[in-house]
């Protein structure tokens, strides 16, 4: 437009008066239309003028709303990211985005400087000097090799409502400001410590597993033999005591081991139906016994039931009010709470989204301290005197295998509150079983009827053959299922079944009580099976009549429980 007006203009100029004098010769009329020429000239000149103005106004409002528009959607990409953005200008913060106030609660107007920013993120003043210092280090290294990135940091920063989310810094130089990106890590970081948490117990598991299965038949042996030794004496016998006392450790070496089995494979759950309302009175009524401690129980009238092993969590919940009473020695209010909870599917406890109940138990003790507290799950980590260091660890182990989750988190003001999640189950309570039958003698044989012991420990075969010989049976041992097997066919073959058979369940190496019961109960559908085992919580052990057994025998053993597998087992009803 600038050329064709100069290709115009210029030649008007140039030439217009000179027409205008060599065609005009009155001198009032020249005037006139020099007058005229020169007003056309200018109305001209400010109608093109106008128009390319106008142009140029326009290109500019295009160009400053395509820089609003673009400004807006770089800081709606900002608001999108899934990190915390913060821009500064030297030490004023210019902009922080939405996620950055969703993950820490700030807003622009309460830091608006930098050192304003780092005493509300690190309010530790030791833990805030050395973060200053990390970063003045690489704000020199930059310097120094003339480079615009920061290398990433890993952090804790603390937001707004209290809480601590740990977060990667990354950093990069714009010109004169300075980017900064905080990636919230914090779940990610819970997950992989309970991941890390769960793969140390399962592998402490499988070694106690093993060491609890062979100190229990070394237990069976001992307290076996102590029931035998205390039968034989006469009453009034100076070593009854001493017996005595010998008897109650071996029960509470037992019990170790029962909670050392928790770990194996051999401890996973019997679920039933079960209601926690019942679980959590009994298990508050016996621990809060004969204690300065005061219970506060509130359950939710619509608490959901759960389908679970009712021994293990009775186990759970005592091993976790013992810790709560334990931090409170000068006395004060236990509070236990159960409802109902709705997980979501990015939950914190890695757990399947679906329907929970959440029982929490909260103490006012002094609460756990920072430096042990992400080893209180540990196996044999304790800080009592006199503890195991089995209670915790068994809950959690426990509460996993029930597919739940298990958290031990420090209360808003004073104590420890322990937070339970158990999977809700739609299922209804079972029917009160039949009272079972009451102690029956031996009915399948003549004068002394003959039992069949099979286990490959020699100390058990004994033992057990010597309870039976004082309870007046005969014996016969072997060592694994395929001799039972041999030995009860050949008995049956000559006519003179035997009475029942005892039989251990893992056999390592060979033929163990679960197949070979199989295989008698072939040959004769009316046999009188026990099953013995130190796996107690075994799903053979505790449904051990859906598994053709008429009775079970959990090792460690002595005389009266002998006598009592007996008489289960004699009084079952023939199949």
């Amino acid at each position: 437009m600038v050329a064709i007006y100069l290709a115009i203009a210029v030649p008007w100029i140039l030439f217009s008066g000179l027409a205008v004098k060599m065609l005009v010769a009155d001198p009032e009329l020249r005037f006139t239309l020099e007058t005229v020429k020169g007003w056309f000239f200018v109305c001209v000149t400010a109608g093109l003028l106008y128009l390319a103005l106008r142009r140029e106004i326009g290109i500019y409002r295009d160009a400053m709303g395509n820089l609003r528009k673009s400004r807006q959607d770089l800081l709606d990409i900002l608001d999108a990211m899934p990190a915390g953005v913060m821009l500064l200008d030297g030490d004023t913060i210019e902009y922080i985005n939405i996620n950055f106030s969703e993950q820490f609660g700030y807003a622009l107007d309460e830091i608006a400087t930098d050192p304003q920013w780092f005493a509300l993120a690190y309010p530790d003043p030791n833990y805030r000097q050395e973060v200053e210092t990390l970063r003045r280090r690489e704000m020199e290294r930059l310097a120094e090799l003339n480079e615009t990135a920061i290398r990433p940091l890993e952090l804790k920063v603390a937001c707004k409502n209290g809480q601590s989310r740990h977060v990667i810094v990354n950093g990069r130089l714009i010109d004169s400001r300075f980017l900064v990106i905080f990636t919230d890590i914090t779940e990610r970081e819970l997950l992989h410590n309970e991941l890390v948490k769960v793969q140390k117990l399962e592998s402490i598991g499988a070694l106690a597993g093993g060491i609890a299965h062979d100190f229990n038949n070394i237990l069976t042996g001992i307290m076996g033999n102590l029931s035998c030794a205390r039968m034989v004496l006469e009453p009034g016998h100076a070593a009854h005591p001493t017996l005595e006392l010998a008897e109650g450790a071996a029960r509470r070496a037992a019990e170790l081991t029962r909670q050392l089995l928790t770990f194996a494979q051999g401890g996973c759950p019997v679920k039933k139906v079960l209601d926690v309302r019942r679980l959590i009175d009994e298990a508050a009524a016996m621990m809060l016994r004969g204690t300065t401690i005061r219970g506060d129980i509130h359950i939710e009238a619509t608490v959901r039931l759960i389908e679970a092993d009712a021994d293990q969590m009775a186990q759970v919940l005592n091993n976790v009010i013992a810790n709560a009473v334990q931090a409170m020695p000068a006395g004060g209010m236990l509070r236990i709470n159960a409802d109902n909870a709705r997980l979501a599917a990015d939950n914190t406890m890695a757990l399947p989204e679906g329907d929970y109940v959440r029982i929490v138990v909260a103490d006012e003790g002094e609460g756990i301290p920072e430096a042990i507290r992400a080893r209180i799950f540990d196996p044999f980590f304790t800080t009592k005197e006199t503890g195991s260091g089995l209670g915790l660890a068994a809950a959690h182990s426990i509460v996993n295998r029930h597919g739940g989750a298990i958290g031990i988190e420090p209360a808003a003001d004073r104590g420890t509150v322990c937070t339970i999640f158990l999977p809700a189950t739609a299922k209804t309570l079972p029917e009160a079983p039949p009272a079972s039958p009451g102690d029956i003698p031996p009915v399948r044989s003549a004068e002394r009827p003959s039992i069949l012991v099979m286990d490959d420990e020699t100390i058990i075969r004994n033992l057990a053959a010597t309870m039976l010989t004082h309870l007046g049976y005969a014996t016969q041992t072997c060592v694994d299922g395929a001799e039972a097997v041999r030995l009860y066919a050949e008995a049956l073959e000559a006519g003179a079944p035997f009475a029942a058979v005892l039989m251990d369940l893992t056999v390592p190496g060979s033929m163990g009580g679960l197949e070979a019961a199989h295989h008698i109960l072939a040959l004769d559908a009316d046999a009188r099976l026990i099953v013995s085992s130190g796996y107690s919580h075994d799903p053979v052990m505790a449904e051990y009549r859906s598994h053709g057994f008429a009775s079970a025998l959990a090792k460690p053993y002595t005389m009266a429980n002998m006598k009592e597998s007996l008489g289960e087992a004699f009084a079952a009803a023939p199949r």
